[in-house]
């Protein structure tokens, strides 16, 4: 899909209660970044304007960020690596790490299903997102099972037309993640495959593209403190932000409670463990053939907006 298709379909918030000239766009899956900001107060007296723009998954907002129509919105390694393999001039400024329970990401099937781990996978049908972090976590269950993803046949559909693949039998497997393994726990009918744990670091990368850490870096820095805080509170007042998540999202209360309960989200620094993490994934995707040039994670990061780094 073109850049501009995907903007028209962009929905785009301006932020309650802001001042000044300055713009920072902000994208995020299921608005989820202007939620919690919202929910934890940091939206108000805003010394610059903040635009949010909402997609339903993470190839969109790598396409927003590498086209200069956002500055800054969350990926997980795997979609980032995608994008930044294919040349997309993006990098890592912030990360935020989530305790990996058995559904945060997952491989599910139908519950009769006769499949009982990863190699079981040989030869049947995988539904999940291209590049995504269900793609991720297939491709590694695979190679832990001693195969490679050639070794099973993907069917690359968004999460919601891959849940109804599955249900109805046109697949066998479904690799996804929360709130999406959630809801097929609660809904029943699934059971998890393979977990994530072990199989996938946690993180959640913010990223900019080039041009925003060039000319924006004030109200990055601004943005990311704002963000690690009002993870502080949503940690610390998890009903109360489940309900508020559920009033947006329209899903039941559980299903956000569930998740938010276990996964504990915080802002980390950008270190040595979280560009190791990010190669692996790197060295990962290239074996499989899904980026071909040699990717150098070092180079994808900007860790001058760690806490700890003052502005010069």
């Amino acid at each position: 899909m073109k850049i501009a298709s995907l903007l028209l379909a962009t929905l785009l918030v301006l932020a309650p209660a802001v001042r000044g000239e300055e713009l920072l766009r902000v994208s995020s899956q299921k608005a989820s970044l202007k939620i919690l900001l919202e929910a934890a107060g940091e939206l108000k007296d805003l010394p610059y304007r903040i635009e949010f723009a909402s997609f339903g998954a993470a190839a969109p907002t790598a396409e927003a960020l590498a086209a200069g129509a956002v500055d800054i919105g969350t990926l997980g390694d795997a979609p980032f690596v995608f994008a930044a393999g294919a040349g997309a001039p993006l990098k890592t400024v912030g990360v935020v790490r989530v305790q990996v329970t058995q559904t945060a990401v997952a491989i599910v099937v139908n519950q009769d299903s006769p499949l009982q781990d990863a190699a079981s996978l040989k030869g049947k049908k995988i539904t999940t997102t291209r590049g995504s972090i269900g793609h991720y976590l297939a491709l590694a269950a695979l190679r832990g099972a001693g195969l490679t993803g050639k070794d099973a046949q993907f069917i690359f559909l968004q999460p919601a037309e891959s849940r109804g693949l599955l249900a109805n039998g046109e697949a066998d497997a479904w690799a996804t993640w929360d709130p999406y393994t959630s809801m097929s726990q609660i809904e029943g009918g699934t059971r998890v495959l393979v977990s994530g744990e072990g199989l996938f670091a946690g993180n959640m990368l913010l990223v900019a593209n080039d041009a925003a850490i060039r000319d924006k870096p004030a109200l990055l820095r601004d943005f990311l403190q704002r963000l690690g805080r009002a993870y502080v509170w949503a940690n610390a007042h998890e009903p109360q932000f489940s309900a508020i998540q559920a009033h947006y999202s329209g899903l039941p209360v559980e299903i956000h409670s569930r998740s938010n309960r276990y996964s504990q989200p915080h802002r980390i620094a950008i270190d040595a463990e979280v560009v190791s993490d990010v190669q692996r994934t790197a060295d990962l995707y290239r074996a499989e053939g899904i980026i071909s040039a040699p990717f150098a994670a070092s180079n994808f990061f900007a860790p001058q907006f760690n806490e700890e780094n003052p502005p010069p």
